[in-house]
């Protein structure tokens, strides 16, 4: 099935369900492949970088603690990465792909005890203590390359294949915009296990095998809707 028509699929149930709060985000990722960047570019100490930027977008559910305020939102996403490498080892671009299942536990360190069934927006006290919040974000995920050689070039390299996992922390704060929308910065930093790749151009010895541990700074913006919180009050009138 088309990758596009899954996700559309998903939101559509999301949406759909009278009684979900759900979310929308979009990422962008500063990030470290540093075993792949020395291979490629045949030195310890290159300034340059494959994949240093990106870009996610994921879709999550919500649903939380009853008597504190710890919030959990399952997210699946979708990312993607390109680097242009203008004929070195006769390639013209590689895109790196990935898709991923995230497992987000926000903690309310400043509000434990505060009755989150109301969006921020609509809550009493300082904004910044019922909006701000830390997370611990496990997740795994699926990451595949496509390497896309100069005119008329043969290629020796393998495409990446291959399962990883991913740990992250980071910090958040929930802007309540009314009744029904939250906008949500979040900053993360992200840990991730090795991914293999076989056979990557090299000059010195033709192809080598590499396996980089990515780093990952992630900014995101997530929207939340809650339309189960404005029917709710559209029932007791």
């Amino acid at each position: 099935m088309n990758n596009r028509v899954l996700f559309l699929i998903v939101f559509v149930i999301i949406t759909q369900t009278s009684y979900s709060q759900f979310g929308l985000r979009a990422k962008y990722n500063n990030q470290s492949y540093s075993k792949w960047d020395n291979s490629i570019f045949n030195s310890n100490s290159n300034t340059n970088q494959i994949f240093n930027t990106g870009y996610e977008v994921g879709l999550d559910y919500w649903f939380r603690l009853k008597k504190r305020r710890v919030e959990f939102m399952p997210e699946i996403a979708y990312s993607t990465s390109k680097t242009t490498l203008n004929g070195l080892h006769n390639i013209d671009h590689i895109t790196l792909t990935g898709y991923h299942f995230n497992f987000h536990s926000q903690i309310y360190a400043l509000d434990m005890e505060g009755d989150c069934d109301c969006p921020t927006f609509s809550k009493q006290g300082p904004s910044i203590n019922k909006g701000l919040f830390f997370h611990f974000t496990p997740g795994v995920g699926y990451l595949t390359s496509n390497t896309n050689p100069t005119d008329n070039a043969t290629l020796q390299s393998d495409e990446v294949k291959s399962v990883i996992f991913r740990a992250g922390i980071g910090i958040g704060l929930d802007i309540g915009i009314n009744d029904l929308i939250t906008i949500t910065p979040i900053v993360s930093y992200y840990f991730h296990s090795g991914v293999p790749w076989e056979n990557i151009p090299n000059a010195v010895a033709t192809t080598v095998n590499a396996t980089a541990n990515p780093k990952n700074l992630q900014f995101t913006i997530r929207v939340g809707f809650r339309p189960d919180y404005t029917k709710g009050k559209i029932r007791r009138r």
